[in-house]
C-alpha cells in the first residue's frame, strides 16, 4: 500500500477526486447533525407551526417539509459515510498497477472497457450531494421570508451545508471532465500488457527443453494401466 500515490497525472487526479469528496462528505455529515442553520436551529429543531407553514396541499393529504427535508438528509448522511470511506479506499489502497492485474485486465479486455476509480466516486458523490441538496433547498424555501428579512441569521450548518452539496456536485464533476481531457485511455496499456504476456508464455513453452517433453511422453505412455478382471 503507497499512502497517496503522486508519481503519475492518473493518480494526481484521483488523489484530488478523493480529496474533494471526503470535504464533502465531511460538510455535509455536519450540516446534518449540527444546529446552526438559522439562529442556531436546524433540521432537528422543533419549529413553532402557524398557519402560514409552507404546506403542500394535494387531494386533501398535507406533505410537511420538515420531515422531507429530514429524511433527505439522512440519506445523505448515509450516502456521506459510504462514499467518505470509498474516497480513503481510493486515495491509500488503489495504485497505478492495481488496474494492470492480470485478472482484473483479462476481465476489462473481455467487456472492452476500463474500470475507472474516479468514475464510481463520481456517481456516488453526485447521489450524495443531490440528496443533500434536496433537504438544503427544501429547508431553505422553508424558511424564505426569514433569510429574506435579516441574511445574517445564517449559521456555519448552512453554509457548509452549501460548500458541500457545491463540492460534491460542481467541483467534482469539473475535477472528471478535466481528467478526461487530459489523462489518455488506460485501454492500450492493457492490451499491450495482455500482448505481453503471451509472447512470454509462448517463448517459455518454444524454449521448453525436447528431452523433457519426451521424458513427459514416455511417463504417460509406460504409466501401468488398470485391467479389469473377467466376471
Amino acid at each position: 500500500m503507497k499512502l497517496l500515490e503522486l508519481d503519475t497525472t492518473t493518480s494526481r487526479f484521483r488523489v484530488a477526486h478523493c480529496g474533494v469528496g471526503l470535504a464533502g462528505c465531511l460538510c455535509v455529515s455536519y450540516a446534518v447533525w449540527t444546529p446552526l442553520w438559522i439562529n442556531g436551529r436546524g433540521l432537528w429543531s422543533e419549529w413553532a407551526e402557524t398557519e402560514n407553514d409552507p404546506m403542500t396541499h394535494k387531494d386533501g393529504i398535507a406533505v410537511n417539509a420538515v420531515e422531507a427535508e429530514r429524511v433527505f438528509g439522512v440519506l445523505a448522511f448515509l450516502m456521506a459515510l459510504s462514499t467518505a470511506a470509498l474516497c480513503l479506499v481510493f486515495a491509500c489502497c488503489w495504485t497505478s498497477e492495481t488496474a494492470l492485474s492480470y485478472s482484473n485486465t483479462r476481465a476489462l479486455l473481455m467487456v472492452g472497457q476500463a474500470l475507472y476509480p474516479t468514475t464510481l466516486l463520481l456517481l456516488t458523490t453526485a447521489c450524495t450531494g443531490f440528496f443533500f441538496l434536496l433537504s438544503w433547498s427544501l429547508f431553505t424555501y422553508e424558511h424564505r421570508v426569514e433569510i429574506g428579512q435579516d441574511f445574517t441569521c445564517l449559521g456555519s450548518s448552512y453554509w457548509l451545508g452549501a460548500l458541500g452539496w457545491s463540492l460534491l456536485l460542481v467541483v467534482e464533476f469539473i475535477v472528471f471532465i478535466a481528467e478526461q481531457a487530459i489523462v489518455p485511455d488506460i485501454l492500450p496499456d492493457l492490451e499491450k500488457a495482455v500482448e505481453t504476456w503471451r509472447n512470454a508464455s509462448q517463448q517459455k513453452f518454444i524454449q521448453r527443453p525436447f528431452s523433457d517433453s519426451y521424458r513427459s511422453d514416455n511417463k504417460k505412455a509406460l504409466a501401468p494401466k488398470r485391467v479389469m478382471s473377467a466376471p
